[in-house]
């Protein structure tokens, strides 16, 4: 049996009796005309005897189309077509069709219309044994049964391989409405049949690798090769889900005509969350847990962009070492509330660095010649005293800023430091206050 392609005039093609167009069919190949000019195959024999497409070559008149190009077989029509009428109870539906489209359609209207008015297509089925296996007409069968009928018209068709008849059932299908689920295991079928047809063209040119994935993926109605992958994954996770919940996301999101993507973000959490890291603060205090420094407490000084200078305790006030983000982890500091001056000192001294030493500055009382009307809070910053004390109290405020924050002081006074400057007034602040424990 050989095919080729020729045109012919649409209105000289012979139409079986047993061939029926379906006005809902018809109406779908045209739209679909109008947006990309084709017109699904039409196949006849070398005398003009339609054997497949009927819903096509109805579409090509209605078009007013003069000429299609038809594939002419050079089997005869008793060949290609052997009509029989076949008990309902032997037709089975094919696994890959309730694999891709499920069972439970709903076929009420049909099956009213199939009462009313009668059978309008014949089945397509291959034989399997003393059954035949339904390569078109699954819904058809449900609706029939449902209508009541014993007996059914089905064409006949031995196919060469298993892949053939696969495709010949994906390819009937091509214009029913489905869901992104069904298009992802649509392309995983054809992904499968384009596989088995590569071996066997044993190194002869195919679609060419690059572009089957692409090829597949407009075929099924998914657009691109990555929109395709995508719907993939989440139909491959959704077989695989334990969790009802995550099951129930990934059904509705794939019921959706557009949700891909949604799909998509519920299987590859771990992709969006391995850019997100932790990043420490100035003056952190942090617990060292890889290196030459592990189990040493720290504390950040400089922030840079994956890892931080900070003071290892321990190590000499002026040192800082360059430690990585990963190589840390913060330390939550219980903070005790300060309830006298002298414990403020004391919690300044350690917040600077000095350690826990009697005296660091001189011996002068903070509120030498001031009688405070109500005891200050200690929290505060102290501007009532005099002498060193003053000195020291606004030393202990400029510490407390961040280079950032001094910045904006020191602008207020003068507006032309640099950045460098004030950095360099910032350190030998915290310099000062460590010689003087020194």
């Amino acid at each position: 049996m050989t095919q080729t392609l020729k045109p012919w005039n649409p209105h000289e093609i012979e139409i079986p009796p047993h061939l029926i167009a379906d006005d809902d069919g018809v109406a779908k190949i045209i739209s679909d005309f109008n947006s990309n000019g084709s017109i699904p195959d039409i196949t006849i024999t070398e005398s003009g005897q339609l054997i497949d497409g009927v819903n096509a070559l109805e579409a090509a008149k209605r078009l007013d189309q003069g000429v299609i190009i038809a594939i002419v077989t050079t089997a005869t029509t008793e060949e290609k077509i052997q009509i029989q009428w076949i008990p309902i109870e032997l037709l089975d539906p094919h696994p890959i069709n309730t694999q891709i489209y499920g069972e439970n359609e709903d076929v009420a209207e049909l099956a009213e219309s199939i009462a009313k008015n009668g059978l309008q297509e014949v089945f397509t089925v291959t034989p399997n044994a003393d059954r035949f296996t339904i390569i078109h007409g699954h819904r058809r069968r449900l609706a029939c049964i449902k209508a009541g009928l014993t007996k059914v018209p089905a064409k006949v068709k031995n196919f060469s391989t298993s892949e053939d008849a696969i495709a010949a059932l994906l390819s009937g299908n091509e214009y029913r409405e489905k869901s992104i689920e069904q298009k992802a295991r649509e392309y995983l079928a054809w992904e499968e049949i384009e596989k088995q047809r590569a071996k066997s063209r044993q190194g002869r040119t195919g679609e060419g690798q690059g572009t089957t994935r692409d090829i597949i993926a407009k075929r099924v109605g998914l657009g691109s090769g990555v929109n395709a992958e995508h719907a993939v994954a989440a139909v491959k996770a959704l077989d695989e889900v334990k969790d009802p919940v995550k099951k129930s996301q990934l059904k509705m999101a794939l019921s959706k005509p557009r949700g891909v993507d949604a799909a998509y973000k519920l299987v590859k959490p771990s992709e969006q969350k391995q850019f997100s890291r932790w990043i420490p603060k100035e003056g952190d205090k942090v617990r060292i847990v890889k290196g030459r420094y592990k189990d040493k407490l720290a504390t950040v000084t400089v922030v840079l962009s994956l890892c931080a200078l900070c003071h290892v305790e321990g190590n000499p006030e002026a040192k800082r070492d360059q430690i990585p983000f990963t190589d840390m982890e913060l330390v939550e500091e219980v903070i005790k509330p300060v309830t006298s001056i002298q414990q403020e000192v004391k919690q300044q001294q350690n917040d600077l660095g000095l350690g826990n030493r009697a005296q660091v500055l001189p011996d002068i009382k903070r509120n030498t010649g001031i009688a405070p009307v109500e005891q200050m809070q200690s929290s505060a910053t102290n501007l009532n005293v005099v002498g060193d004390s003053l000195v020291t109290e606004v030393a202990i405020a400029l510490i407390k800023l961040s280079p950032k924050q001094m910045g904006e002081v020191f602008a207020k006074i003068e507006d032309d430091l640099s950045t460098q400057q004030l950095e360099a007034i910032w350190q030998s602040l915290r310099n000062h206050f460590a010689h003087k424990a020194a």
